[in-house]
């Protein structure tokens, strides 16, 4: 997800219902653009605040997600097989507690 233009977004958003409100309300010119400087910088860093949160939830999700948007399983260091592959479903281990049916060695 491209979270890089959010921040100005924000911004642009907050600067046209200033405007807007200094307009209504008829603030002089001095007036409106020392109220706009304010409220541009204090919505910028509540831009890049939301855009770090945005940055870290979509890291955070990308984890499990491989290329085909298939979820990855990871497996355990002594779960590999010779050929290098991951072992299919029902190989390797055991857990504890789980018999070996008969005939299976």
């Amino acid at each position: 997800m491209n979270t890089k233009k959010v921040p100005l977004f924000i911004m642009l958003l907050a600067a046209a219902v200033t405007c807007i409100v200094t307009y209504i309300d008829h603030y002089s010119l001095h007036d409106t653009l020392v109220v706009l400087l304010i409220v541009l910088i204090l919505f910028l860093v509540i831009g890049l605040i939301v855009k770090k949160l945005l940055d870290k939830f979509e890291i955070s999700t990308d984890d499990s997600i491989g290329d085909e948007g298939e979820v990855v399983e990871k497996s355990t260091e002594g779960e590999e097989n010779p050929d290098g592959e991951a072992p299919a479903e029902g190989e390797g281990e055991q857990a504890e507690g789980e018999e070996e049916p008969e005939g299976a060695q």
